[in-house]
Order: structure tokens, then sequence, then C-alpha cells
């Protein structure tokens, strides 16, 4: 038995009191020694740093072909297997709010389109 005030093992099994710190044997006072469970600890997984993220984010001002390798990096992060938690979850993200973006984009161009070309026949 193992006392839970002191925590020592009591190596009398018969006995009333620990033999150390004289807590009575009941019970509540002592549970039998048992191993404690082993946790399963995720592997460690190297940080990215903030300045990645940043060159990422300023890939797509680089004209002609900055908005391409964006979306090839995000993709690459998005659904490689060997990428960082970290990584994958931005590029996810990140992808995510783009295709809304891009959505409303689409719908507030055609609604404006519609409205011009609505009117252009009063203008000729």
């Amino acid at each position: 038995m193992q006392c839970t005030m002191c925590g020592r093992e009591i190596t009398n099994p018969n006995a009333n009191y620990c033999e150390y710190c004289g807590t009575a044997v009941g019970t509540m006072a002592y549970r039998e020694a048992q191993p404690e469970p082993q946790r399963e600890t995720a592997p460690k997984q190297d940080r990215v740093s903030t300045w990645v993220f940043l060159g990422i984010m300023a890939l797509p001002m680089v004209p002609f072909v900055g908005s391409i390798a964006y979306l090839v990096f995000l993709f690459y992060w998005a659904f490689a297997p060997s990428i960082e938690d970290s990584r994958k979850s931005f590029a996810r993200a990140t992808l995510i709010y783009t295709a809304i973006m891009l959505v409303f984009v689409i719908v507030v161009m055609g609604s404006v389109f519609a409205a011009v070309m609505s009117g252009l026949p009063e203008l000729l």
C-alpha cells in the first residue's frame, strides 16, 4: 500500500497507521500503489516564424508571377503530408478566405456590370 499523505510505501499490510507520517490506515487515506499512466505526447514540431508568414503574405505583391506563386505555396502547404500543422492550418484558412473573397468580388462585379449594361442603351 502507499500512503496518500506522504506518498511512502507501507510494507506491513496489517498496519493501522503509516510508519512515517502517522496517518490512520483507511479506505480514504490509502490506496494501492499503481504505476502512473504514460501520457502520449505529440511530436515536437518546429515553430514557423513570423517572418515566413510575412514573406508569404507579401508574395502576391511581386508583379506577374507573385499571385500564382502565392497560390502554389498555399496549395502545397495545405495538402502536402510532410508539412507542419501550423503551416497547414494557415494555408487552409487562407485558401478558404481567398475563395470567399473571390466569390464576393465576382458577385459585386457582376451586379455592377449588370447595372452598367442596363443603363447603357439610354446613353446611346
